[in-house]
């Protein structure tokens, strides 16, 4: 017994020098690629949940595409129930570990806390795609691990993040969220269109927590990366860290901080918070709950389900694109981009309510603008953080930012419930 595991733990220790051997070859490469990979993971089935709201609304397991009988003379075409209610399904949970994880969380081993994630992942895929359409408590309940899942593992990976260096992990796991949305719109768009039901398209999306395992396992680990010297990768924050070195040696983490002493870092977040709160109120507000009522009939995509696909599609390509800029382009006045999502707002209140667009293309120009606002404010925002907040309190100050998004999701799935 004990030679079976004397040669078990050898068989992992030389898989372990393999694996050290190319992250001491590749270490850039692997940490970029594993977080853009965990990125795309953890937000998919958030993702994939907004983008069937229309469907999980109606009878998700039929891949009919005829207008709904009760509202045939209704040039809008919407469910009786907003897919608001799906929004807030998709958000309130997160909501919810958000608000608490920040002062307990650190006490959980990272790689329990990315079982516990992968874990619930599956779960969602699982109970949305199996569960007949009408025990809709049960789909819900689906969605609201979607939203466990993507939550805690936002503020998982981004708190790892900040033991990495921020060009190879932030950049990375930005891009790989906006991946998320564009991968996960388009593939379940595209696979309906095919012919798939909406409840088989959820199903093969089990592979997700397959992959996000495997990323993880790929990335270099902490103990690993402390031993690497990159300083030269990192050259944006370098003279501010090393400003700040001393101070640090003498604070330690605020992880072992009292809650008075967290409190004391919040107000210095606002300045980001708000900007993030106001432009995901504002884009989440036209998605979830104007999306529905952008109905072209005379469009070339006939069907009302397949334009509110295509319309998630073209929002996640342009958060896709802007997520995957701040290599190129950094914007730090970050009011700017709620100040033109709440204008947008306007411009598709007052399509709706006189509708003067000729064509379903300007709608299509406008969400693409849309997404792009929203994706540059939350990458430009966590840029922000981890440059200009210091290197003791950045991993639980990147953990309480991320809650300002899902508050504004919040509000406006609210909002458009009503």
């Amino acid at each position: 017994m004990i030679l079976r595991k004397t040669k078990f733990l050898n068989k992992n220790n030389i898989k372990m020098n393999r694996l050290e051997h190319y992250w001491g070859k590749y270490y850039p490469q692997f940490v970029v690629t594993s977080y853009w990979l965990l990125g795309l993971t953890n937000n998919f089935a958030y993702v994939i949940m907004l983008s069937a709201a229309h469907d999980i609304l109606s009878d998700q397991n039929s891949n009919s595409t005829d207008l709904p009988k009760h509202n045939s003379t209704n040039r809008f075409d919407c469910n009786e129930l907003s897919t608001g209610a799906i929004l807030l399904a998709d958000i309130l949970p997160g909501i919810a570990i958000k608000l608490v994880a920040p002062f307990f969380v650190h006490k959980i081993k990272y790689w329990k806390r990315v079982v516990v994630v992968i874990l619930t992942n599956s779960a969602s895929f699982l109970l949305v795609s199996l569960t007949p359409s009408n025990l809709k408590p049960l789909i819900f309940l689906g969605v609201m691990a979607a939203s466990f899942s993507s939550s805690f593992g936002e503020i998982t990976f981004l708190s790892l993040s900040t033991l990495y260096i921020r060009t190879l992990s932030i950049t990375g796991w930005a891009s790989g969220t906006g991946a998320a949305g564009l991968i996960g719109s388009f593939g379940y768009a595209a696979l309906t269109s095919l012919g798939l039901s909406p409840s088989s398209t959820i199903l093969l999306m089990l592979f997700i927590p397959v992959l996000m395992a495997l990323s993880y396992i790929a990335l270099p680990t902490v103990d690993f990366a402390r031993s690497r010297i990159y300083s030269e990768l990192d050259t944006d924050s370098e003279e501010r860290d090393k400003d700040q070195t001393e101070s640090e040696n003498n604070a330690g983490s605020i992880n072992n901080g009292s809650l008075k002493d967290k409190f004391k870092l919040l107000p210095p977040l606002l300045k980001f918070m708000i900007p993030l709160f106001l432009v995901y109120f504002a884009e989440y507000f036209i998605n979830q709950g104007l999306f529905e009522l952008l109905y072209f009939k005379n469009s070339f995509i006939k069907e009302h389900k397949l334009q509110y696909r295509w319309y998630n599609v073209m929002y996640q390509l342009a958060v896709f694109v802007s997520r995957s800029s701040i290599k190129w382009i950094k914007i730090k006045f970050l009011p700017i981009f709620p100040i033109l999502q709440i204008i947008n707002i306007f411009v598709f209140l007052s399509h709706i309510y006189l509708d003067y667009f000729p064509s379903i293309w300007i709608v299509f120009l406008l969400i693409f603008w849309e997404g792009l606002l929203g994706g540059g404010c939350y990458v430009n925002a966590f840029n922000q953080i981890s440059i200009e907040i210091p290197k003791n309190v950045r991993e639980f100050s990147i953990a309480v930012a991320s809650i300002a998004d899902s508050f504004g999701i919040a509000l406006a799935g609210f909002t458009g419930k009503t």
